[in-house]
């Protein structure tokens, strides 16, 4: 018989299925009622570089500035590197810059505990076009 790698990942997948199907969760809401979203890009900038030009674009970007609140904080391992603030509205931003196996690494933004699908909805928009804006000046 096989061996499932991670059965906790399965089991909150499955749950998470199983609440869409019954009417109590929608998708992208999660398990505390809050939403979150997320949108990528490939680039061809390699992981440290990708971080270090987000973090120069976002100090200057007026439609990134006025979605965050506070400084924000850049770590990470060698896997990844994120950046993260808080939204003015308690959610949370993470941009992360993960390596692709060509040496290159794409950007996610994640915007998490969002109160609302219609708010899911609206930052999806706005990162998107943020993050198409970024994706044309590298």
């Amino acid at each position: 018989m096989g061996k499932l790698d991670n059965p906790a990942w399965w089991a909150q997948s499955t749950t998470a299925a199983y609440e869409q199907f019954i009417g109590r969760r929608v998708p992208g809401q999660r398990p505390d009622g809050t939403f979150q979203t997320s949108v990528s890009r490939a680039t061809k900038l390699a992981m440290k570089p990708l971080m270090d030009a987000w973090t120069e674009f976002a100090a200057r970007d007026q439609v990134a500035l006025d979605l965050c609140a506070g400084d924000p904080r850049v770590g990470g391992t060698e896997k990844r590197l994120t950046w993260r603030t808080k939204s003015h509205d308690g959610s949370v931003v993470n941009v992360i810059s993960e390596p692709k196996p060509n040496s290159t690494a794409s950007i996610v933004v994640q915007h998490i505990g969002l109160a609302t699908l219609e708010l899911s909805v609206q930052a999806k928009e706005r990162w998107s076009s943020i993050l198409t804006r970024f994706s044309s000046r590298l």
